[in-house]
């Protein structure tokens, strides 16, 4: 997933000419049922993960069980097939579910959580230029996946726990960007209950947090973290 390139590189003893670590991506067409349904840039890796998780969280696929078969080629290709034809997509604000579990986390809960997922990201610290998002859930390891952009992380995280029938409404996401809208109503219409980033909200992704009564943690750093919605899963 890294290429070494040659670059020149500038600190306070001068310069060098080095080769360092580049993320390498490709253009990805998703193919449902025949017809061209998308084109996205991302890394060249888990693109079965991410297309499952984009037709779930778009509402084109209720389940996994509803792809027929699905093929990833190494040129960037995914060829889905579904057993129905797939549904029209989601509108952003449409059905937006009030998030209701009994799900909390203790403040060191949060803190440990975070410590641990600042830690999976090899690809970050090697050569940056991703994100990284992961699903939290008690007990289990998280599931954790980079790419060059943030939907697809949050897509490939979504889309391995539903080819694994692993429930994502038991779960935490945890997102390396900023908390922006199309990230809020994506977790609340996947029935995600907490939402944890590393960074902050806008006023309007707060105001659909706060609509779905999903707890929004943001700039959660080291010892410290901002409540910015659903204080009550804070225990």
């Amino acid at each position: 997933m890294i290429n070494q390139e040659k670059i020149i590189k500038y600190d306070n003893t001068g310069k060098q000419n080095i080769d360092d670590a580049v993320i390498r991506e490709l253009r990805a067409n998703l193919v449902i049922n025949g017809e061209l349904y998308l084109s996205m840039m991302c890394l060249p890796q888990d693109m079965a993960e991410m297309a499952v998780g984009f037709m779930f969280s778009e509402g084109l696929i209720k389940s996994y069980a509803d792809i027929e078969k699905m093929e990833a080629t190494c040129t960037g290709n995914i060829f889905v097939f579904t057993h129905e034809p797939v549904a029209p997509p989601i509108k952003d604000e449409e059905d937006l579910p009030e998030l209701i579990t009994e799900l909390t986390l203790s403040y060191q809960e949060i803190v440990d959580i975070m410590h641990n997922f600042n830690k999976q990201s090899e690809l970050f610290n090697s050569g940056g230029g991703v994100h990284f998002a992961a699903l939290h859930l008690k007990g289990r390891e998280n599931i954790f996946y980079e790419d060059v952009g943030r939907h697809n992380a949050v897509d490939k995280v979504v889309g391995k726990a539903l080819m694994e029938n692993i429930p994502i409404n038991e779960g935490t996401l945890l997102i390396s960007g900023r908390i922006s809208t199309e990230i809020v109503l994506k977790t609340a219409r996947l029935g995600i209950p907490i939402l944890i980033s590393q960074s902050g909200p806008t006023t309007v992704s707060l105001a659909h947090a706060q609509k779905a009564r999903l707890t929004l943690i943001g700039f959660a750093r080291g010892t410290r973290f901002n409540v910015y919605a659903g204080g009550q899963r804070i225990v």
